[in-house]
């Protein structure tokens, strides 16, 4: 649902005040709470924003202007997810909450601009996606590693360079795509359609060459992109998972067992590529991603159908030269060597640790490094 705050009241003459506080303080999130001042997120900490506190009267005001006609709904569901513009030039994704204590109001920045797969610090084997034609291609991380901007990254890219048409189904729109070189058609949960499968299955008909699905939350929506793969389409979407192996199996789990067998298979000769990421502070106090990256292979599809789901981490090692494809520790070691990470970082963030303790210790080139160091 978009908002907009053409309607000046004082509860939005309040909440585009503590907007303004937030941009200049270069944050990402601003977070409001019943009977509580204002904090934000700032280079990834959270920070005490203003001392002012925010009656639980001005947010049952704040969230009845924010709602408008959903808010009987929300009275019932507990929970909204929206957009609100402010000055016409910033957007932000809104989600509003009841707790212990009243309402809570989180709402994040959308950059202006897509940054490029470069400027997002992103490897630059993500561009092979771009030339894919059909597929399956998964976008996974925690809430807030960055997985709606590196999925904007790369279809802005195919916008830029290829001539096609592109139809997402979003919930909200979060970063909006200008035609370039593709027709780009963005549907809105709740404005343009009812559900994802519905829209998925609407867009076959549509004449697509990629569909892009926000988000697989149900076992409607999995159906309907295993559909959409299995007729020759490209389809992106995101999951809420934190590698490869994870992914497969949850994508596999979300069906009834007696489903399993068949979306295994599907998935064995459809899944193009599964693409992990979390966000680290750096180094230089900028936000590092760290990138897991499982590109289709032979071995890979292997491993799905036998349900071996375990050996995916050692084919992604194994198969990193000739497909590209890198585990989380790799990822980690590779930015610690490059003095974007610490090491310290790097085992915070691993998938085995203890792993990766033996990679650093068996490499003459990280023990060259540290000694250059000083360390």
């Amino acid at each position: 649902m978009i908002l907009n705050n053409e309607s000046s009241t004082e509860p939005i003459e309040k909440l585009n005040s503590w907007l303004r506080m937030l941009i200049e303080a270069e944050g990402a999130d601003l977070h409001l709470k019943s009977n509580s001042p204002i904090h934000a997120r700032i280079k990834s900490d959270i920070s005490l924003l203003s001392r002012e506190i925010v009656s639980h009267e001005m947010m049952e005001k704040l969230v009845q202007k924010l709602m408008k006609d959903k808010y009987l709904n929300f009275k019932e569901t507990k929970e909204f997810d929206g957009l609100y513009t402010f000055n016409d030039d910033f957007r932000f994704r809104v989600n509003i909450y009841m707790h212990l204590n009243g309402y809570s109001i989180a709402l994040r920045l959308i950059p202006q601009n897509i940054k490029n797969i470069e400027a997002l610090n992103l490897p630059v084997a993500l561009r092979n996606l771009t030339h894919l034609r059909r597929g399956l291609v998964l976008v996974t991380g925690t809430t807030g590693s960055g997985k709606s901007t590196t999925l904007s990254s790369i279809i802005e890219e195919i916008n830029e360079n290829y001539y096609h048409h592109i139809i997402t189904i979003e919930d909200p729109i979060e970063y909006v795509h200008r035609d370039k070189k593709c027709i780009i058609e963005q549907r809105e949960l709740g404005n343009h359609t009812n559900s994802f499968a519905l829209a998925l299955r609407a867009a076959m008909r549509e004449d697509p060459d990629i569909i892009v699905v926000g988000e697989i939350r149900d076992i409607a929506t999995a159906e309907s992109i295993l559909q959409a793969v299995n007729t020759g389409h490209l389809v992106f979407s995101t999951v809420h998972t934190l590698d490869a192996r994870e992914t497969i199996d949850r994508m596999i789990a979300i069906f009834p067992s007696e489903e399993q067998n068949r979306v295994r298979a599907t998935l064995a000769s459809t899944i193009a590529a599964v693409i992990s990421q979390r966000l680290i502070r750096g180094v230089s106090g900028a936000m590092v991603p760290a990138v897991e990256m499982m590109f289709k292979s032979p071995l890979i599809q292997e491993l799905i159908r036998t349900k071996r789901d375990n050996e995916i981490p050692d084919a992604l090692t194994k198969e990193h030269k000739m497909f590209h494809s890198i585990t989380f520790n790799q990822a980690l070691f590779d930015l610690t060597l490059a003095g974007k990470i610490t090491e310290e970082q790097a085992y915070q963030y691993a998938s085995s640790p203890s792993d990766l303790k033996l990679m650093f210790t068996l490499s003459p080139e990280y023990e060259e490094i540290k000694l250059k160091r000083g360390r």
